[in-house]
């Protein structure tokens, strides 16, 4: 059971609607708002319609029912849209022409079953989080809050989970089926944004496929380590230590490269250590989401910045920008750091900013701002937290929740190490990589590393501004504003450390992605200043880059026929979700197992069974579970998972008090052997 809670495929139908709805409406803006070609004007429709959704969701979704804020999203965008295409001296209202493009539409959905086969068979990468994320806000809790203190919001990157969410409430799917959903869809459009702007930046067909391709597969070298000779590998061996699930390998670091990668919920057949990267992982591993979609927005961009044309394309850059924030805060600030750093390098050398649309561009930026610090997420936590701390008193409190079994708030990012929003100094100076840890510059061996770590598109980083700087010289700024991203992307973790300093690889990534599709253009550009060999070593260093990635293609066919729920969940857990998601009243406190009763149920719940801080009152409670504690602490549900519940003595099972008259079963399931369960008891009408 890993796709419906009704178990008929007819429950997508209204996610369909409701997705056309949005299509429609991203078609109008693009074809009335934006100066497109007839290539292109479809696609970006498509994503830009996804894109306002989410964002007017997370707005309207604070007061409406989740029902309703779903289909008003939509709904809202539609009507705007047909406004906007009203009052345009534009006609037709739309062209026909544009749908000669349906080929690559096929095409796109023929991606999108593609990696929905790998998604299906994989169960990658903060799996509960995302589940959580995407369960409760489908169930109505627009911004997110934490578990244990409702009164607090979320400080992440949700962005991602508003899509998704809507194939959960619209589409009837489970989290996990909803997530990976989300996932190829997502991955399946940018692919058809890179096509088209490939296109467009090349002027051939051939030139939108390869940048497809190069953004599906570019990565870097790192099993080009393998050809060096063996001495260099093992003085690496003492310099280099695995990071994060790589270290799992347990295995020096010339030895973790020829053995496989165990990550939870990876395919039968091991990602090769070799062939997967720290820095830049292959688009095709694209299962994290708020990645995938940082990346598609990205896209949108670079199609839809250069091509304004009025005030409303201005609103709608801005809507796009402020959703960037929601979806990966560090792209947006990077895109945000090149755009202004480039008009002012721009104006210092010019004393003007008169290339076509820059300044529009940078009103939209001026716009986002203040969007972002109040639609919720990292952004608006972090200036809630600021202001709170210069009124003395901080903002992040419980509220209400006076319980004294309460930890503390967990901190933000922002509050993380002695420097500035968790920043300090990094010296020596190093590359990092998410795998390799940090990779000094100064050490000849781990800068060698680090140099197949990045791969060879950052030889040609030098070659690319000057490209760059031409054409937007000759009136495309965003190839300048995105090249001054790219360097700050590759300089900052090198000056920089980060209090979670694995992931400020995130920047390099970005930088190392712009590269990677610039390369493209550059090569394909008949008036570019480059030799004949320079082109050939450009085409050879893209093969290289894309090589890993292809193989971890292919190694990810091997999960294509297999099916994986979310990370440690079972047929029994779907049976039970099916059963219950939804079905609480808002304000029902509810009582279970860490991690899955949010997921399962979709109810924000004081979840702490299995974690419980130690000398709490509900650390009492899992040590001599009652129904006395239960309803002392004042909940009305307790979900009880077998290997919980058969963890704990015969004798303290026969003395819960759970047997009395007043406690409901509402839901229960049993596998075949009848040894495991889930069971959920209604508490509420005991004394």
């Amino acid at each position: 059971m890993y796709w419906f809670r009704d178990g008929s495929n007819l429950a997508l139908l209204p996610w369909l609607a409701a997705l056309l709805l949005s299509w429609l409406a991203g078609w109008l803006l693009a074809t009335h708002s934006f100066k497109l070609n007839k290539n292109e004007r479809l696609i970006a429709g498509l994503a830009l319609g996804i894109v306002l959704s989410a964002w007017l969701l997370n707005v309207i979704g604070r007061w409406l029912p989740s029902e309703l804020a779903f289909w008003a999203a939509p709904l809202i965008l539609l009507l705007m849209a047909a406004l906007v295409a009203w009052r345009s001296p534009q006609r037709p209202v739309l062209h026909r022409e544009d749908l000669q493009i349906w080929p690559w539409l096929v095409a796109g959905l023929g991606m999108v079953w593609l990696f929905l086969l790998w998604s299906k068979g994989l169960a990658l990468f903060d799996e509960h989080k995302n589940l959580s994320l995407i369960s409760i806000m489908a169930n109505g809790d627009i911004p997110p809050r934490y578990s244990l203190f409702p009164d607090v919001y979320l400080a992440y990157h949700y962005g991602f989970h508003l899509f998704a969410a809507g194939f959960m409430r619209l589409g009837g799917m489970l989290p996990w089926s909803a997530f990976d959903a989300a996932k190829a869809v997502t991955w399946g459009i940018a692919l058809l944004l890179a096509a088209a702007l490939g296109r467009r930046m090349t002027g051939t067909p051939w030139g939108g496929w390869a940048t497809a391709a190069v953004l599906a597969l570019a990565s870097g070298v790192r099993y080009l380590l393998l050809v060096l000779p063996p001495s260099i590998l093992l003085r690496a061996d003492s310099l280099i230590q695995l990071q994060g699930t790589s270290a799992l390998i347990g295995q020096p670091f010339s030895q973790a490269l020829l053995a496989g990668w165990p990550v939870d919920g990876g395919p039968p057949m091991p990602y090769p250590f070799a062939f997967l990267n720290g820095i830049l992982q292959p688009f095709v591993m694209a299962h994290q989401g708020p990645t995938t979609f940082a990346v598609l927005i990205l896209l949108l961009m670079w199609l839809l910045l250069p091509r304004l044309s009025g005030r409303v394309s201005i609103v709608c850059a801005a809507i796009l920008m402020a959703m960037w924030a929601l979806v990966w805060e560090s792209s947006y600030a990077l895109f945000a750091i090149g755009l202004v750093g480039f008009a002012g390098l721009y104006y210092l050398r010019k004393r003007t900013l008169g290339l076509p649309y820059l300044p529009a561009a940078l009103i939209a930026l001026a716009v986002s701002a203040p969007m972002v610090l109040l639609q919720g997420g990292t952004f608006t936590e972090m200036a809630r937290e600021l202001l709170g701390s210069f009124g003395g008193t901080g903002l992040r409190t419980a509220g209400g929740l006076a319980a004294n079994w309460l930890p503390a708030l967990p901190p933000l990012a922002a509050e993380a190490g002695s420097g500035f929003l968790g920043f300090t100094f990094r010296w020596p100076l190093a590359i990092v990589s998410s795998h390799l840890g940090p990779l000094r510059i100064f050490s000849p061996v781990e800068l060698l590393v680090a140099l197949f770590e990045l791969g060879p598109i950052v030889l040609f980083a030098p070659l690319l501004t000057v490209w760059a700087w031409r054409r937007a010289h000759a009136g495309e700024w965003l190839l300048g504003a995105l090249t001054v991203a790219a360097w700050a992307g590759l300089l900052l973790p090198i000056v920089f450390q980060y209090e979670a300093d694995r992931d400020i690889s995130r920047l390099t990534s970005q930088a190392l992605l712009i590269w990677a599709l610039m390369l493209v253009f550059a090569v394909a550009d008949r008036a570019a200043r480059w030799s004949p060999g320079l082109r050939v070593a450009g085409i050879a260093a893209l093969a290289l880059a894309c090589l890993g990635g292809l193989f971890v293609a292919g190694i990810q066919f091997t999960a294509a026929s297999s099916t994986q729920l979310g990370a440690g969940f079972d047929k029994l857990d779907a049976e039970f979700s099916s059963q219950v998601w939804g079905t609480f009243p808002d304000n029902a406190r509810l009582l279970g197992p860490l991690g899955s009763t949010t997921i399962l149920t979709g109810q924000l719940s004081g979840q702490l069974l299995g974690d419980a801080p130690a000398g709490s009152e509900l650390a009492l409670f899992e040590e001599t579970p009652t129904l006395e504690l239960l309803r002392l602490y004042q909940y009305d549900y307790l979900y009880i998972d077998s290997r919980w519940w058969q963890s704990l003595p015969e004798e303290m099972r026969l003395n819960t008090g759970l047997q009395n008259d007043c406690v409901v079963t509402l839901s229960e399931v049993w596998d075949n052997s009848h040894v495991n369960f889930r069971r959920l008891l209604d508490v509420s009408a005991c004394k």
